[in-house]
C-alpha cells in the first residue's frame, strides 16, 4: 500500500459537549477578511497552540514594552505587568461552564490572571469597570494546549463568542521530538526513559486498547467535511484514561484535525481565526508578524514592530541538543510517520481549504516544505493564489 510520505521532513466533559453538539455556529466568509476587535471580549485574543510552535516567541512579540507602548500605536495597549503568559483556565475542566460567566469565581480568576483592570475589583462592580476598560486595553491568553482540550472553546464561548484566536501548525513527528527535549531539558523528566521508549509505549496502547483503537479508526473514517463526526470523535478519544498522562500527550498533540474539529464546530467565526505554519514563522518572522498584525488589528506594521520582528532569532525556551535519548531512531520515526500519515497528514491540507474557502480562516505558510510532498499541497496553494 502506498504511503504518503508527509513526513518529509471523562465524564463531566462529555456532559459539557454533548449539552452543546446541537449548537453548530454560521460559517462562510470573504477570505482574509479583516474583522473589527470586539471592545467587551475576554479576552480579546488567543494564542491556543500547539506547544513548541513558537507560541512563546509570537507571545513576545505582541507584548513587548517597544511595540505595546510606542507612542505612534493606535491600538489599545496589552497589560505591561501580565506575569503569565498561559492563563490555563479554558482548559481545567470538572467545573459547570456556568462558573466562566461574569462576577462568578472562575471569571474572577481569569480576568486577574490576564491583568485585566477589573480583576481585582468587586464582584458587584465588575459590569461598570468592564464597561469603563472595554477601549481602554486588550487582553492575550497564550496557552499552547487550548486547542486539544474539548472543553475550551465552550467555556471561552461563555465568556465571548468574538475573541480572536491564532492556531500555529507544526509537523507532528518534529514537534514531539522537540516537546519531549523540552521537557527533558528543562524539567528533568523521563530521566531513564528515551523518546523511543515513550513512543514505544503510546503506539502500542493505542493498538492494544480497544476503545481508542476504535475511537481513532471512528475519527479516521469520519468524512474530512465532516466537522461534527471528527468533533464528536475528538471527544470520545479524549474520554480515555491513556490521554491522561503526559507522555501520552506529547504525541496524540499532534491530531491537529480531530482537536481542531471542536472549535471549527463550536468557535471559530469568520474572519477571526489565523492558522500559522510554525516552520514558516520560524524562517520568515517578519512575513509572519506582519500577517498577524494585519489579522489583529486591520492595519499595516508599525517601524517598532518591523524592527522588533527582524530582530534575533526566533525565541524558544531551550535549544535542542543532539543527545541520542532525545531523537527518533529510524523505525520509531518510520512508525510514527505512519500513525499521523492516517490520522493528520492525508486530511490535512482538506482541512485547511475547508478553514480558509468555506469557513473564512486567515492562512500563513504552508507553502514549502514540511508539507510540499503532502496530499493536498499543490491543490490548496494554486487556490490560494488564485484568490490573491
Amino acid at each position: 500500500m502506498k504511503r504518503f510520505q508527509c513526513s518529509c521532513r471523562g465524564a463531566t466533559i462529555a456532559t459539557v459537549i454533548a449539552a452543546a453538539l446541537c449548537l453548530a455556529l454560521p460559517v462562510l466568509s470573504k477570505e482574509e477578511e479583516f474583522m473589527p476587535n470586539q471592545p467587551d471580549a475576554i479576552p480579546s485574543f488567543l494564542i491556543i497552540g500547539t506547544a513548541k510552535g513558537g507560541t512563546t516567541d509570537l507571545f513576545a512579540q505582541l507584548t513587548a514594552g517597544v511595540v505595546n507602548l510606542d507612542p505612534d500605536r493606535p491600538d489599545p495597549p496589552f497589560p505591561m505587568n501580565q506575569k503569565l503568559k498561559e492563563a490555563g483556565v479554558l482548559s481545567r475542566g470538572g467545573v459547570s461552564a456556568s462558573e466562566m460567566l461574569p462576577q462568578k469565581p472562575q471569571y474572577l480568576e481569569y480576568l486577574r490572571l490576564l491583568s485585566h483592570p477589573c480583576g481585582n475589583v468587586h464582584r458587584t462592580l465588575i459590569p461598570e469597570c468592564l464597561a469603563a476598560n472595554a477601549t481602554k486595553q486588550l487582553t492575550l491568553d497564550a496557552t499552547p494546549t487550548y486547542y486539544f482540550s474539548p472543553v475550551a472553546p465552550l467555556y471561552l464561548r461563555q465568556l465571548s463568542t468574538l475573541s480572536k484566536i491564532i492556531m500555529m501548525i507544526r509537523e507532528p513527528v518534529q514537534r514531539a521530538e522537540v516537546l519531549y527535549s523540552h521537557y527533558v531539558l528543562t524539567g528533568g523528566r523521563w530521566p531513564d526513559r528515551s523518546i523511543d521508549d515513550l513512543a514505544n509505549d503510546f503506539l502500542k496502547a493505542i493498538n492494544t486498547d480497544t476503545g481508542v483503537a476504535t475511537a481513532l479508526q471512528r475519527a479516521a473514517d469520519c468524512s474530512s467535511g465532516d466537522v461534527f463526526c471528527l468533533a464528536n470523535s475528538w471527544r470520545d478519544i479524549n474520554g480515555f484514561t491513556l490521554m491522561d498522562t503526559l507522555e501520552n500527550k506529547i504525541f496524540a498533540g499532534g491530531l491537529y484535525n480531530y482537536a481542531l474539529a471542536v472549535w471549527r464546530y463550536h468557535y471559530f467565526r469568520p474572519g477571526r481565526l489565523l492558522v500559522m505554519d510554525s516552520h514558516a514563522y520560524f524562517d520568515r518572522r517578519v512575513d509572519a508578524m506582519d500577517k498577524v498584525i494585519r489579522f489583529m488589528y486591520g492595519r499595516p506594521m508599525l517601524p517598532s514592530e518591523q524592527t522588533l520582528a527582524a530582530t534575533g532569532g526566533v525565541w524558544r525556551k531551550v535549544g535542542v541538543r543532539v543527545v541520542p535519548k532525545l531523537i527518533l531512531s529510524a523505525p520509531v520515526r518510520q512508525q510514527l510517520s505512519e500513525f499521523y500519515e492516517q490520522h493528520v497528514m492525508r486530511g490535512l491540507f482538506r482541512m485547511l481549504s475547508d478553514m480558509r474557502d468555506k469557513e473564512g480562516a486567515w492562512m500563513f505558510g504552508f507553502n514549502g516544505e514540511p508539507w510540499n510532498e503532502c496530499p493536498g499541497f499543490r491543490e490548496f496553494n494554486a487556490a490560494g493564489k488564485s484568490k490573491l
